[in-house]
């Protein structure tokens, strides 16, 4: 027979594992930049930034402003959820504090803000791609200085070396080696580049999407590029992800196009669109904590997930919304 304390003690044990199991799992963040349920004059579903535990299946919970067009989001790493960031048609939401309070970090003058990346070795030095240009911050979001014009569709920041830039604009791939201040023309100089992705260890090899013209990779960081041909049968990419644990895998998808799969390092692809109920893909990324397990955005359908790396799909919440990106952060 069991005592009321050694009771006690095997449910305080229960509780503490579930906790622990609670607390090692990732955090899925995704950027809602609207959704198809839109009725004019009634009470429309919220857009905006919406986050789940990976064990929370279809349920999601939203923070911030509730009406935004979200078109990004970024996490600084490290920060447990606490240091977030929204690039939104009315500027960059930031919180310092997991949500309880957000502030808009930009002035009037800039707005369409499409993409935003944080110094992984500092985050006071933060980056948005607007319509118009990159801006930087130097002191946390506090001022911004602009330094580079021109529509800027997506920005990154080298993960080995943070004074290195790289952001894809209507006019070709420009790349930074001075933390943003002067850019130079890479190798690639074709229009309507949408998004940029860097190899997880080799930081000179990067993948581009673009708007009718393909997808192309780098591995000499931007120099040269290379067309990617073997089994792409479609021209427009907006999103390209590496398995972060094994490299070697990645996913690409775009407008019409479902998911595409490469197990080469991207030198060849197939489509796996088995359990995708919709082919407009905005945003993929790959659960540090399990890299079997791959998210997609959907244009018009919310979040779809994968257990298998990306064999097989299903539904998973957020009913009509249009996906601006995904970010996981790990456990």
């Amino acid at each position: 027979m069991i005592s009321r304390i050694g009771t006690m003690t095997i449910l305080a044990i229960f509780a503490a594992t579930l906790l622990s199991a609670r607390q090692a799992e990732s955090t899925v963040y995704a950027s809602v930049i609207s959704t198809k349920l839109f009725v004019v004059g009634a009470a429309n579903p919220r857009t905006g930034l919406f986050y789940q535990r990976t064990s929370e299946d279809t349920v999601w919970h939203h923070t911030g402003s509730k009406n935004i067009r979200a078109n990004g989001v970024a996490v600084f790493q490290g920060s447990k959820g606490g240091l977030l960031y929204v690039a939104s048609g009315n500027g960059l939401h930031k919180t310092s504090d997991g949500g309880a309070f957000w502030r808009i970090t930009t002035g009037w003058e800039i707005t369409e803000v499409w993409n935003v990346w944080v110094d992984p070795k500092n985050a006071s030095n933060v980056y948005i791609g607007t319509a118009y240009g990159v801006y930087k911050s130097t002191d946390g979001c506090d001022t911004w200085k602009q330094v580079l014009r021109g529509f800027v569709s997506s920005i990154i920041v080298d993960h080995s070396n943070s004074s290195v830039l790289y952001c894809t604009t209507e006019d070709g791939v420009f790349k930074s080696t001075d933390q943003g201040e002067t850019w130079k023309r890479t190798g690639l100089s074709i229009n309507r580049i949408r998004t940029i992705s860097q190899h997880p260890t080799d930081p000179m090899i990067l993948f581009v999407g673009t708007e009718y013209h393909g997808m192309y990779r780098t591995s000499n960081g931007g120099r040269t590029w290379t067309r990617v041909e073997a089994g792409i049968d479609h021209p427009t990419f907006y999103t390209i992800a590496f398995d972060p644990v094994e490299p070697k895998n990645m996913y690409a998808a775009g407008f019409a196009t479902g998911v595409y799969r490469s197990i080469d390092g991207g030198y060849s692809w197939n489509r796996s669109n088995k359990g995708l109920d919709i082919e407009n893909i905005r945003a993929v990324a790959v659960d540090p904590s399990n890299n079997k397990r791959v998210f997609a955005g959907t244009y018009g359908n919310g979040v779809y997930r994968s257990e298998d790396g990306g064999q097989t799909w299903r539904w998973v919440g957020l009913r009509g919304a249009q996906i601006g990106k995904i970010v996981i952060e790990p456990s």
